[in-house]
């Protein structure tokens, strides 16, 4: 009997990572399908150990599993100036830990009902970001420019590339140096961290802050 409950609480643990994994999967995140069932599996597991292995103090593992899954949470977190990329991404990490130690312990319903709830903020809270909270993906980019002409223009057309609106621009010249501050609109099917590769990888771009 032993055997067969922590078989299924691994399961339950599998399934519901694996839902989680499946929705970042389905926005292209970093952290996707293998990484969610991994950490919920992972973090259920631990739990058992510490459960039936040392029941005189099963806090002590758990907490660990805590503490730990920051370290890879913050493998997804980018910065770029002052604007942070990725902390939902470390967010739903660290929710899908706490759902496989519920999975661990035998408490199903608290887990699923979690899974439910991290699904409630992933989707319909996104949605509603996306819909009603105007400043939703908009940004303004100040970038130094090779004094050249064209420049603002192979600016613009890589940003026409990636489907990113241009709703306003202000160009600056002083003492031999150019710049351009460009207030635009990134696309629900782009992030802010492939915005800025591309702009790098231009030569025209020697310097580029994003607020």
């Amino acid at each position: 009997m032993l055997e067969l409950t922590i078989f299924l609480r691994l399961c339950a643990a599998f399934i519901a990572g694996g839902i989680i994994g499946w929705q970042r999967e389905l926005a292209e995140k970093p952290a996707g399908l293998r990484t969610h069932i991994l950490v919920c599996l992972g973090s259920a597991l631990m739990t058992i150990v510490s459960v039936v292995f040392f029941p005189g103090d099963p806090a002590r593992i758990t907490a660990q599993i805590v503490s730990g899954i920051g370290f890879l949470g913050a493998g997804t977190i980018f910065r770029y100036g002052p604007t942070v990329a990725g902390l939902t991404t470390a967010a739903s990490l660290w929710a899908t830990c706490g759902v496989g130690i519920a999975m661990g312990v035998g408490m199903f319903f608290l887990g699923f009902a979690g899974v439910g709830f991290i699904l409630l903020v992933l989707w319909l809270l996104e949605y509603f970001e996306g819909h009603f909270l105007k400043t939703k993906g908009k940004y303004s980019l100040e970038l130094v420019l090779e004094d050249e002409p064209g420049a603002l223009g192979k600016v613009g057309l890589v940003l026409g590339e990636l489907g990113v609106n241009i709703d306003a621009a202000r160009l600056h010249k002083r003492e031999g140096k150019s710049w351009c501050t460009l207030f635009v609109h990134v696309p629900k099917t782009r992030t802010i961290v492939e915005i800025v590769s591309a702009l790098r990888g231009l030569e025209v771009v020697h310097d580029l802050e994003i607020q």
